[in-house]
């Protein structure tokens, strides 16, 4: 249940001269006896989806509460009024939302700024502050310090990804469990329409294989993310050793020129020797040998552990999801109607102190019979999302997909699943005639959409961490590995703010180079939350650019 990827660059082999594929213009080239698939950078429409499953329930009234505490500042609806799905009922003060947020901001940047003290090389302290240590490197030779860091980033990279897999298995595990529970709920309560020879029973198995065929997937990345990070823990922890060996068996040796019997030392009162010898009253010093700290020394002694900078990851990471809640919250200072109806009651007033959820201070809505559905998404999604979002249902058995929009999103973790993850309710503004309670579907939430973007082919962007390239292809020399800026990504296209102009010629695979299989190695990489998810690119932390990942994902702070 997670935005979907960034596919890598992976190798193909084909034939065809001209091919077309999903819409994009694939073209076979030979350019100084290399040859390879592109396309070119063009103006697309470009949708960025966040694919989900949910249920669906029937809802003749709807008590909205909000999803968080505050001082209620209005209340836009009286007792009688008409609404519509998505229509505003009532907001709350947003100063309190936003020192929460603020307050939120600050513990990222500490835990930022403990993660950086610890690869400048200072001893941390539980308070955040450093010691000097001697600076990452800062004696090391230069391929050592390369060496060296290259590692650290290894560890920080892996154990992100391991963060925010983890988030996308509990929220997938959530859903598979409420689909495929609910199917064998009772559904008496509503009456469905007798099914007829070109009706398409609904037994919510399809909906049901599908959530567990993505959990079954977020566990396997899960599990592969665990691996990167096992193995880039073992490769820091062997090179630090590595290091301190170097530095033991290369001793550096300082020898003292012993003083003249003849000339005697001088000693001040205290007896300590004088200072401009440094020597001891009375003492002759003689040669010695002493094992000076070396490049690798000084690098493997200032460098935190492969433990500590998990550790350290893993606050910076909570911190940052504790921000997307908080800026989730502020968003949800509005609530909104999940139905069309008329207002019943109003339990809430300008001024009032309001608590999160409460069963009292809401705003019911009484409708003819409207339809809800409730899905379930990763804390690293939340930046992705907004009320009021466009959204499409395909409940399970039909082909006809029923539209809706975005109307609440939680902002407490759902106590019930017992894991990290948010409830999102869409309220169906298309035709209901043929749903049934507890109905299982699948949602498509469009979270970024771009009706005029710069694009490329999706399958032409790599992702490494938060960097995304692509390979133009010059017509006289090979292609050239151009860092961009993406915006939204879609199944097809991936809009592209900075890096490549429109008419650039993109590589999308080499031809000379051989398939993945037993004989070589293939291997392919994602952000999660790109513009998301994936924490957006990945996840990310909230602070980056809008819809993207967060600043900082996965990465050193400023680095």
């Amino acid at each position: 249940m997670r935005t979907r990827p960034l596919p890598t660059l992976i190798a193909a082999t084909a034939a065809a001269a001209v091919l077309g594929l999903g819409g994009v213009a694939v073209a076979a080239r030979s350019d100084g006896g290399a040859r390879y698939r592109t396309a070119v950078a063009s103006t697309e429409a470009v949708d960025q989806v966040l694919d989900a499953v949910g249920t669906i329930e029937p809802v003749s009234q709807a008590a909205v509460a909000f999803p968080t505490s505050g001082t209620a500042a209005s209340v836009a609806v009286e007792v009688g009024d008409e609404v519509a799905v998505g229509e505003i009922l009532a907001g709350l003060d947003t100063d309190e939302l936003e020192v929460s947020l603020h307050e939120a901001q600050a513990d990222l940047a500490q835990a930022e700024l403990v993660l950086q003290l610890a690869l400048d090389g200072e001893e941390v302290t539980s308070a955040g502050a450093g010691t000097p240590g001697g600076g990452l490197g800062r004696s090391a030779g230069a391929a050592a310090s390369g060496a060296l860091t290259d590692a650290q980033q290894a560890v920080l990279d892996a154990q992100h990804a391991v963060d925010e897999s983890l988030a996308a298995a509990e929220a997938a595990m959530a859903a598979a469990a409420d689909v495929c529970s609910d199917d064998e709920a009772p559904t008496a309560t509503t009456t469905t329409p007798e099914a007829t020879d070109d009706t398409v029973v609904d037994d919510g198995t399809t909906t049901c294989r599908e959530a567990l065929a993505t959990a079954l997937d977020a566990q396997r990345a899960l599990a592969d993310a665990q691996a990167e990070l096992a193995a880039a823990s073992s490769a820091l922890s062997d090179l630090l050793a590595e290091l301190a060996d170097d530095a033991v068996s290369t001793p550096t040796t300082t020898t003292t020129t012993p003083s003249s019997p003849a000339a005697p030392s001088t000693t001040g009162p205290s007896g300590v020797g004088d200072s401009a010898s440094g020597e001891g009253a009375g003492s002759t010093a003689s040669p010695s040998t002493d094992a000076a700290p070396g490049a690798g020394s000084s690098s493997a002694a200032s460098s935190p552990s492969a433990e500590d900078l998990i550790a350290h990851q893993k606050a910076v990471d909570a911190a940052s999801l504790q921000v997307a809640v908080a800026e989730q919250a502020l968003a949800q200072a509005e609530i909104v109607s999940p139905i069309a109806g008329t207002v019943a009651s109003v339990g809430i007033s300008v001024g009032d102190q309001v608590e999160a959820a409460s069963a009292t201070q809401t705003v019911v809505v009484v409708g003819s019979g409207g339809f809800e559905v409730t899905t379930k998404v990763s804390v690293a999604d939340l930046p992705d999302l907004e009320v009021g979002q466009a959204a499409t249902v395909r409940p399970d058995g039909s082909e006809e997909a029923i539209d809706g929009e975005v109307v609440r999103i939680g902002v407490a973790p759902d106590a019930a699943s017992g894991t990290s993850t948010y409830a999102v309710t869409i309220g169906l503004t298309g035709d209901t005639s043929t749903l049934g309670n507890g109905s299982t579907a699948s949602v498509e939430i469009v979270t970024r959409a771009t009706a005029d973007a710069l694009a490329v082919p999706t399958s032409a962007v790599a992702v490494d961490g938060d960097r995304s390239t692509v390979r133009v292809l010059d017509d006289d020399r090979d292609p050239d590995e151009v860092t961009v800026e993406v915006g939204a990504v879609g199944a097809t296209w991936t809009e592209i703010v900075d890096g490549v102009e429109e008419g650039d010629v993109v590589v999308l695979a080499d031809l000379d180079e051989p398939l993945p299989g037993s004989a070589t190695d293939g291997s392919s990489s994602s952000a999660g939350g790109q513009g998301g998810s994936g924490l957006p690119g990945g996840g990310a932390f909230p602070g980056g650019a809008a819809g993207g990942p967060p600043s900082g994902a996965g990465g050193r702070p400023g680095g």
